[in-house]
């Protein structure tokens, strides 16, 4: 005979582990997965929380700059789409799930962390946009 106390465990169990892969920053995505996204419809957002520095020196093309010190203020004007995929990278991965947790938390249930940052889109041998350097005066 079950205990009347196991099954309220197990309820409470299952809903922590689905509730922590939020905490732990939501889903990773790999570089291949991502290309692919790319290539299909809807496209997904892709947020670079590296500083504006780093995005400068190259990003993945069509990233928008959002570093991870100012997420949190400029989520509301960022307009992101709430269920479709929002990829955010970066160099260091622990600031990058934060990000994506702080997005899992105000609704944007499309928010992946992809796996590796932008050091592992490189090594993947995939495209990076480089800005030319501003002219010399």
């Amino acid at each position: 005979m079950m205990r009347k106390w196991l099954l309220p465990l197990l309820i409470c169990l299952g809903v922590y582990v689905l509730a922590s892969r939020g905490l732990q920053g939501g889903p990773e995505i790999t570089v291949d997965e991502t290309a692919a996204l790319l290539k299909g419809e809807p496209r997904p957002v892709l947020i670079d929380v590296r500083d504006r520095a780093d995005y400068d020196k190259g990003h993945i093309p069509g990233a928008i700059s959002v570093p991870a010190a100012e997420i949190k203020s400029r989520l509301p004007g960022l307009k992101l789409p709430q269920l479709d995929a929002v990829v955010l990278y970066g160099a260091d991965d622990a600031r990058v799930r934060d990000s994506t947790r702080l997005l899992y938390e105000n609704g944007y249930q499309g928010a992946l962390t992809l796996k590796g940052g932008m050091a592992a889109w490189q090594t993947a041998g995939q495209k990076v946009h480089k800005p030319a350097p501003a002219a010399q005066q």
